[in-house]
């Protein structure tokens, strides 16, 4: 969690921000911010979606150090950071952090009865796309309920309120890839 909190600050003053005005972009409060940057909270992946956000980065800017310029990356899962979820669960950045980023991808594993956030969220980004690759997944979307199984997909907009849901007694596992 420390790294985490650190990673925060670094990348805050690196964009010449105070606390406040990332916390304004961001939609998060300046009390919150704060308590982040001192470990005296663990961000959520929907905390980290609308920093990263207000930051024009990427989440996995979070997680990863930025590599040397190349016109191609290429990596092995096992090789990325594995970062748990509060409500149950993982998630996998992989977005490679030195290319021009138009979109976001990550690997998303849900335990059963596990959650992206405790309530529903919006971000920034106005596009995203999920594939489930493995199990069932409910997805929480502007007062509406989807239920999708594996090897179906969705696009839609972010903005709106939603939350991922595991409703299977499973992990479930998602491919997510976000606007930028």
């Amino acid at each position: 969690m420390q790294m985490i909190s650190n990673k925060i600050k670094t990348l805050r003053q690196q964009h010449g921000l105070s606390q406040r005005a990332l916390a304004e972009r961001a939609g998060i409060s300046a009390a919150s911010l704060s308590q982040l940057e001192s470990g005296q909270s663990s961000p959520s992946v929907a905390t980290l979606e609308k920093l990263a956000d207000g930051l024009g980065l990427a989440v996995a800017s979070f997680f990863l150090e930025t590599g040397d310029q190349t016109d191609i990356e290429i990596f092995d899962l096992k090789d990325r950071p594995t970062v748990p979820l509060n409500q149950g669960g993982y998630f996998i950045p992989l977005t490679a952090l030195h290319q021009p980023i138009g979109f976001e991808p990550m690997l998303v594993q849900l335990d059963a009865g596990g959650s992206f956030e405790e309530g529903q969220y919006g971000i920034k980004s106005p596009h995203a796309f999920v594939w489930v690759r493995r199990g069932r997944i409910l997805l929480e979307y502007d007062d509406r309920e989807y239920h999708l199984s594996e090897m179906q997909s969705l696009y839609y907009d972010a903005r709106k309120q939603h939350n991922w849901r595991n409703v299977s007694d499973q992990r479930c596992e998602l491919l997510m890839v976000r606007s930028r």
